[in-house]
């Protein structure tokens, strides 16, 4: 009797189970589609500014420091600066942990000793009197090639910045490009730095690509530091090329090294410099041009100061070891006038985009912000505070008529790269990439934007992806000769 089941009792409940499955990936699918759209939007605000400033604009009016619940929301430059240098009263490594899968870095230590210690064992690598020069002459190059390269128009994103951080990566960093493949590399750098600006939902396409990429990065940093290190103990370690990856595998063999300090510790920093610099500076680059090109005013006289630097730099190397030492030392003075002037339109213009319009930080206690002022908060504990630079950098009190383009403020004003402790530790690397990729385009002899879509920043998530310019290739290869 118990095998003569009939044939419908059987069928239905698999057809129910089955059904029940169906149900769950289609709740499945949906909630990762809501996500997704939240995704987007987030991408979009993050990237097309003008939603942003209105909000600021408005809450700087009528409550400067805004607390919604347990958001904080800040709008003035004092206050930024006040969040960003209180380094033990507010954290970071909650909030951006999620978009570094790849372990604990210099920007999630909230540690503050510790924090100074990795500091500083990276500064111990860096040569401040030779590094600038590397990364100079290696964006130089590139960037001749890939302008040589192009007729007439070319996508400074895909076809221009994005080649030139891979090969910092690969000169400076010590990071090859991933299966040789330096689009590959490109599109990876792309992927990662999205990840930490807005992380994707889990599960989604962009999750997914990053995890991969991730997964590669890791295991070729793995054998690179193995090539190094072994090098390092033999004969052969004249021929390894001085970059960081060298340097900081060179030390691992130190009976001196603190204890956290090994292969995994050289595989997270280089993993956070090729995620948190590198397309940084693509969106860095690709934001000051446009801007400079929104602003016809200032693009003139952008170009005007970057042939100035030319000649003064042309007129230093003349002279090389044969002028006197009051005539090398004049020289020097100029290039560098000449670079500080070049660097306040590129910072002036960074300002109406930033790299990173915002920056987040957590507070584990209560705490006040502004204590003495009118608008002094109580901020709760757990609270998740926005400091956004571009609030900041619309502030009047500290930059008269913000919405007026102003190359004369002072440099010491911007917060590009952040503030306090916290401050970037790349950032000589990401100001001498901007100078020398901008100048490059600033050379171009009628530069414009392409017609249409394709003369606008585009993105891939909050990543930019395409941005075409076009120029005279003929004016552009007389100025050559």
């Amino acid at each position: 009797m118990g095998t003569n089941v009939p044939e419908s009792t059987v069928e239905g409940p698999r057809w129910r189970a089955t059904d029940g499955g169906s149900l769950t990936r289609l709740v499945a699918k949906f909630s990762l589609a809501r996500r997704m759209v939240g995704y987007r939007f987030s991408s979009y605000i993050f990237s097309h500014l003008w939603l942003l400033q209105i909000v600021f604009t408005l809450l700087r009016r009528v409550r400067p420091i805004a607390i919604f619940g347990n958001l904080v929301i800040l709008t003035k430059m004092n206050d930024v600066r006040e969040i960003l240098g209180r380094f033990d009263d507010f954290t970071l490594g909650e909030v951006i942990e999620p978009g570094m899968p790849w372990g604990p870095f210099l920007m999630t230590v909230d540690w503050n000793e510790q924090h100074q210690r990795e500091r500083e064992l990276l500064q111990s690598v860096v040569k401040r009197d030779v590094d600038p020069q590397i990364i100079k002459k290696t964006v130089v190059e590139e960037c001749r090639e890939r302008i040589g390269a192009a007729d007439g128009r070319i996508d400074m994103v895909a076809e221009f910045a994005e080649p030139v951080v891979v090969r910092i990566a690969a000169d400076y960093f010590g990071v090859p490009s991933l299966k040789g493949d330096k689009r590959r590399m490109a599109r990876a750098t792309r992927n990662l730095a999205g990840i930490i600006m807005v992380n994707p939902p889990v599960g989604s396409q962009p999750w997914i690509d990053s995890r991969e990429d991730m997964i590669e990065l890791t295991q070729l940093l793995l054998e690179e530091i193995a090539v190094a290190k072994s090098a390092t103990s033999s004969s052969h370690r004249g021929n390894r090329p001085d970059n960081l990856l060298t340097r900081l595998s060179a030390l691992l063999g130190a009976r001196t090294n603190p204890s956290w300090f090994d292969e995994d510790w050289v595989r997270r920093y280089l993993t956070g410099l090729v995620a948190t610099g590198l397309a940084t500076v693509v969106r860095g680059t690709a934001h000051t041009v446009d801007q400079l090109l929104a602003h016809p005013g200032a693009l003139r006289e952008a170009q005007k100061l970057a042939a100035v630097l030319d000649r003064a730099e042309a007129h230093e190397h003349s002279i090389g070891g044969t002028g006197s030492e009051v005539d090398l030392k004049s020289a020097a003075q100029r290039v560098k006038q000449s670079q500080d002037a070049l660097a306040h339109y590129i910072y002036e213009a960074l300002r109406f985009r930033p790299m990173l319009p915002l920056l987040v930080r957590d507070a584990p206690r209560e705490t006040i912000i502004a204590n003495g002022t009118k608008r002094a908060r109580v901020v709760p504990a757990g609270a998740r505070i926005l400091a956004g630079p571009l609030a900041a950098m619309f502030d009047p009190d500290v930059f008269p008529r913000p919405s007026h383009f102003d190359p004369k403020r002072p440099i010491d004003n911007y917060i590009h790269f952040g503030d306090g402790d916290r401050r970037c530790f790349g950032k000589y690397v990401a100001e001498n990439a901007l100078m020398e990729m901008v100048r490059a385009l600033l050379r171009l002899p009628d530069l414009a934007r392409a017609s249409g879509s394709d003369g606008q920043v585009r993105y891939e998530g909050p990543a930019p992806c395409s941005f075409v310019l076009t120029f005279n290739k003929r004016a552009a290869g007389a100025q050559e000769r």
